[in-house]
């Protein structure tokens, strides 16, 4: 599958099935494909964020390991989504370990922009604005962004956490700033 077939189909399915069948059908799809195969991880990943969206946590984590197990490529690291799921049900353990790993692999400089959004994210809705802020900033560790789209969300979130945080601007929020006056 090419990234665009695979990029058709999920928006397919996000656009066109009933939300109640989203988390089956990207399950049934996955499994339509080879392991390792381009797409299966994320339509796994996927299923699993329907699930987890429907609080059906069990469902959810199988999805995420099965992502994870299969090994193929995925805009996310399916770590990430288990972080996610962790701080869902309340396990700082599980927080704790997946942060630990995830932590090692961005400083391998493994992880994409998209990974730290995801974990960012979560930190952020579980209201742990320090752990959020952290993962804003890793993608920006070694340079500022370069107008990619996951650049803005990044800045965007970044500057809503320092400001729920109290911290003054610096260049990265002023960059925020910019792009949100140019969206308007």
């Amino acid at each position: 599958m090419t990234e665009d077939e695979l990029f058709d189909l999920l928006t397919a399915i996000e656009e066109r099935v009933p939300l109640e069948e989203k988390p089956a059908w990207f399950e049934r799809e996955a499994n339509d494909l080879e392991p390792g195969e381009h797409g299966r991880a994320s339509l796994l990943i996927a299923a699993g964020e329907h699930w987890q969206m429907r609080k059906e946590y069990d469902e959810a984590r199988r999805c995420f390991r099965l992502a994870m197990r299969d090994g193929g490529e995925s805009g996310s690291d399916p770590i990430a989504n288990l972080l996610s799921l962790a701080l869902d049900e309340g396990d700082a353990g599980s927080v704790t370990e997946f942060d630990k790993t995830l932590r090692g692999l961005a400083r391998d400089d493994e992880v994409s922009p998209t990974t730290c959004h995801l974990v960012a994210e979560a930190y952020e809705i579980h209201d742990q604005l320090r752990q959020a802020l952290r993962w804003y900033n890793i993608p920006f560790t070694h340079g500022y962004p370069d107008g990619e789209p996951g650049d803005a969300m990044l800045l965007r979130g970044r500057r809503r956490v320092r400001t729920a945080l109290g911290l003054a601007p610096d260049q990265l929020d002023v960059m925020a700033d910019q792009l949100r006056q140019n969206e308007q």
